[in-house]
Order: C-alpha cells, then sequence, then structure tokens
C-alpha cells in the first residue's frame, strides 16, 4: 500500500460521498463504543458500580466497527493486493484484472452474506444474558460487512479512479 492510499480522498464523487457516510458512521459507532468503555470503567474503579450490560452493547458495536472499518478501506482501494506483481502488466490486462478482482470480491460477499444469514436464522433469535439484546445485531454487522464491501466493489466496477 503506498502512501497516496492512505493520504488522498477519492476523487470520484461516488466513491467520495459513499466514504463520507461511511466514515461518519464508524466515527458515531467508534464514540459511543468509547463513552460506553468510559462510563464502565468510571463506574468500576471510582464507584465500585460497574455496568456490566455495557459489554454486551461493546461486542456488537466492534462487529458493526470491524465492518465499517474494512469497507472503508475497500472504497479507498486500500485492501490487501500484489502490486508488485500486478505493476508488471500492461494497462489492459490491469484493468481486466480488476474487473476480475471485483466480480470475484461480489461472488465472495454474496457467499458470506448467505452463510451470515443462515447462522442468523439459527442464532439469531438467542438473547444476550443481562439486556436481552438478540444476537442478531452483532451477527447482523457480518452482513452490513458484506454489503459495505460489496458496495465498494461495484463501485470501483462503475467508476474505477486509482487513488
Amino acid at each position: 500500500m503506498t502512501e497516496a492510499v492512505i493520504a488522498d480522498r477519492p476523487s470520484g464523487r461516488v466513491r467520495r460521498h459513499a466514504l463520507a457516510l461511511v466514515e461518519t458512521a464508524a466515527v458515531a459507532l467508534l464514540v459511543a463504543l468509547v463513552a460506553l468503555v468510559l462510563a464502565n470503567s468510571i463506574g468500576r474503579y471510582l464507584f465500585a458500580r460497574p455496568l456490566p450490560w455495557t459489554e454486551e452493547v461493546v461486542v456488537a458495536l466492534l462487529m458493526w466497527l470491524g465492518g465499517l472499518g474494512i469497507t472503508i478501506s475497500g472504497l479507498r482501494n486500500g485492501l490487501i493486493s500484489c502490486a508488485i506483481w500486478t505493476a508488471r502488466l500492461s494497462a489492459p490486462i490491469q484493468r481486466r484484472l480488476r474487473i476480475v478482482q471485483n466480480l470475484f470480491g461480489l461472488a465472495t460477499m454474496a457467499a458470506l452474506a448467505w452463510f451470515a444469514w443462515q447462522y442468523l436464522g439459527l442464532f439469531g433469535g438467542d438473547r444476550s444474558p443481562l439486556i436481552g439484546m438478540p444476537k442478531s445485531v452483532p451477527i447482523s454487522g457480518i452482513i452490513g460487512c458484506a454489503a459495505g464491501l460489496s458496495l465498494a466493489f461495484v463501485i470501483d466496477l462503475i467508476a474505477p479512479e486509482d487513488l
């Protein structure tokens, strides 16, 4: 990964707006996660009254944050690649390879979403022990991850750009 991938904002309008939306959601979830962990820590160490329910919510937030994080990486073209090999290919072959990679990524995310949906059907109705939150809340983060990465792959197919 080059420094340009990390530092530069995408120039494409569709990718830029999708990235802004996903980043905003990720920041909101991260702020909520930090606030919950801080509240639990203050309650535990200053008042000897921990908030054990926060741990269940934090687990759900972490699942969703992971999905949003990899979506951000996909929208920034920051996923792991073998650029040392693909840079040696001609431009037309690189374009074809990019199309194949995006189609393969879409197929992989469809499979992930399908298996997560099956898992959700089996265990989604189970409830967490403290607050009774359905297990479908954190598990659906996997489906959200698949949807987000699929969005990144589709955007790369219809509006490719090099960051």
